[in-house]
């Protein structure tokens, strides 16, 4: 029978998830997607991989915690940035780990879905369009996704403090649900799963070039539902339209080619932007109940930068 101390262990870990889910559930969405992947690669004996995301779930949710109980900027900081780490290693991870726990691939149902929407694929559709001078434009918006997310990491741990808790709060609600539907319904896009529907490969110039190279070498294989390019980047647009809105002016039209180019390049099925938006607009709300809590509470969140 378990003792004392092991009933204490078990009793501390749920209170500190308790913690975790009411005051910070953006945290407690990317600790259950950590949780579930490790869980699964457990049972399938897959014990590297379960061991990397058991640590990732244990991490954020006691960094959270210790974040709240004695709340600075520097135990803020030191939780967001195990976050942008943990996103960017749990997402090369999943290129081995989703197949051990999710053999089927769901592509043909992602496409029959667009077909019932639409009567018609729309990356079928969007072939007649394609030329050499759109497939560049298309991929330089593609491609701003990377310095997008890159700026908004590091843009509110060392300017805008105020905002970081906010922004993380929403950005992290798009990763830890999106991570999950890349684990519950892995597919590869379009150009990889039914490449014979197109008439021929996109061509174009050294932009082009890049995009592909960064899409076949960076990708998991996994991360089409939903688009968290689209949920990503809509997110960061709605956040500049309520805290910078001049940017978001200047955002507005490369962002829409951004979302556009998912389904000219092939890479997204319509209904994944559908549900990348859905996530994002989730997520705006989620960031919104955070700013607002922090208000209600003494801003917790930022205490740091008054001590």
């Amino acid at each position: 029978m378990p003792g004392p101390d092991s009933k204490r262990g078990a009793g501390t870990l749920a209170a500190a998830w308790r913690i975790a889910r009411r005051h910070k559930p953006h945290v407690a969405f990317f600790a259950a997607y950590a949780a579930a992947m490790a869980v699964s690669l457990l049972l399938r004996d897959a014990y590297g991989f379960a061991l990397l995301f058991g640590a990732i779930c244990a991490g954020s949710v006691w960094l959270s915690v210790r974040q709240l109980r004695l709340p600075s900027h520097g135990r803020l900081m030191a939780e967001c940035l195990f976050l942008a780490l943990a996103m960017n290693v749990s997402y090369e991870a999943m290129a081995g780990a989703v197949p051990i726990v999710q053999g089927t691939r769901f592509d043909p149902v992602l496409y029959r879905i667009d077909i019932a929407i639409w009567g018609t694929s729309p990356n079928v559709w969007a072939d007649q369009f394609a030329n050499p001078v759109l497939t560049e434009l298309m991929s330089a918006c593609y491609i701003l996704f990377m310095p997008l997310l890159f700026f908004g990491l590091l843009r509110y741990l060392f300017w805008h403090k105020e905002l970081l808790a906010e922004f993380y709060a929403g950005l992290f609600t798009v990763y830890g649900l999106g991570f999950l539907g890349y684990l519950l319904v892995p597919a590869a896009g379009p150009y990889l799963a039914f490449p014979d529907l197109f008439s021929s490969p996109l061509a174009g110039g050294p932009v082009t070039r890049l995009n592909m190279l960064m899409v076949v070498e960076g990708s998991n294989k996994v991360d089409v539902w939903p688009s968290l390019h689209c949920a990503v980047s809509a997110f960061i647009l709605w956040f500049a339209y309520r805290h910078h809105r001049r940017e978001f002016w200047w955002l507005l039209a490369p962002v829409s080619g951004l979302w556009l180019s998912t389904i000219y390049l092939r890479y997204h099925y319509f209904i994944d932007i559908v549900s990348g938006f859905g996530l994002a607009a989730f997520a705006a709300w989620m960031s919104a109940r955070t700013a607002l809590e922090g208000k209600r509470d003494g801003d917790v969140y930022a205490a740091g930068l008054r001590r």
